[in-house]
């Protein structure tokens, strides 16, 4: 069986206990031998040690221990570690799930759409947190105990885990991905902040982080509040009135400076941004205290 361009999918049954309850729980050291799969069930990953690569939907991610991520069916990815030298391994808590075990979980706990909606993956193709206090460990630690152990009540107490997990990836969606969010577009910001006197191409910030335009800026947006047009205009505005503040050069040598060779692009937007004019700025450094000045 094959899914999305030509992919292996793994079947849930296989992993499966004999009396087929849809939910097993492992604990794996990634290597290089599994390649890029699909699989037919949900299944939720933690990172527990190492780091390494998640080749996952369109992304290619950097992770480290803490991170998690809800992978639903259909989404293609794989994790590679980078050393399988001892002592160095990416090792991943994977719980796996088959799709229907929601709608008990619905019937058992009934809670938000959006707590069961996660385990779709949204238009990414995939869910991803970042830890916060243990949290998540002690969750998925307490599910692979309990899933290893088969003791009486075995089920009862591994929907009731699996649900835990999930208000709490509810609950801390929007801090995790941003926290996520923001170590991955790191080199984008150190980009930025080096060339930020040049013309920058989008294609070139999506290249140093191998994500497309599209998802590029939405993840940007979320991440900082701001498309990545208006932090530049930003960034450069803030470097603009630095040089006013602390040099004699002539504005237009500011502008040139600060990226703008339109000069009357960068007066518009100063204004827009500031108030006042560049000359204006300047004028009222030394009647204003520092920390009224923009930015």
């Amino acid at each position: 069986m094959k899914g999305p361009r030509s992919h292996p999918v793994l079947q849930g049954n296989i992993y499966w206990n004999e009396d087929q309850f849809p939910l097993h729980v492992n604990r794996e050291k990634e290597a290089f031998s599994l390649p890029l799969h699909c699989h037919d069930f949900v299944e939720i990953n933690f990172v527990a040690e190492g780091r390494g690569m998640h080749y996952i939907a369109e992304d290619s991610l950097e992770v480290k221990r803490g991170d998690l991520f809800i992978i639903p069916t259909g989404t293609a990815h794989v994790y590679r570690p980078l050393t399988e030298r001892i002592g160095n391994e990416l090792i991943v808590y994977n719980c796996l799930f088959a799709p229907e075990l929601i709608e008990r979980l619905r019937i058992a706990f009934p809670a938000q759409d959006e707590v069961f909606s996660q385990t779709t993956g949204g238009e990414r193709g995939y869910a991803s947190f970042s830890d916060r206090n243990d949290e998540y460990r002690t969750l998925m630690q307490s599910l692979y105990r309990e899933h290893v152990l088969r003791l009486p009540g075995t089920e009862a107490a591994l929907l009731s885990l699996l649900m835990q997990l999930l208000i709490s990836m509810h609950r801390n969606d929007k801090g995790g991905e941003e926290s996520l969010s923001l170590r991955q577009l790191s080199p984008v910001f150190e980009h930025i902040a080096v060339h930020y006197q040049e013309p920058i191409a989008l294609r070139t910030l999506a290249g140093l982080v191998s994500l497309s335009i599209p998802y590029l800026q939405r993840l940007f947006k979320r991440a900082t509040g701001q498309t990545i047009v208006e932090y530049i205009q930003n960034l450069r505005i803030e470097k603009s009135c630095e040089l006013l503040r602390h040099t004699e050069f002539q504005v237009q040598e500011i502008a040139y400076l600060s990226g703008y060779r339109d000069m009357k692009f960068f007066h518009r937007l100063f204004k827009k941004k500031t108030g006042t004019s560049p000359h204006q700025y300047r004028q009222s450094v030394l009647n204003q205290p520092l920390n009224n000045l923009y930015p």
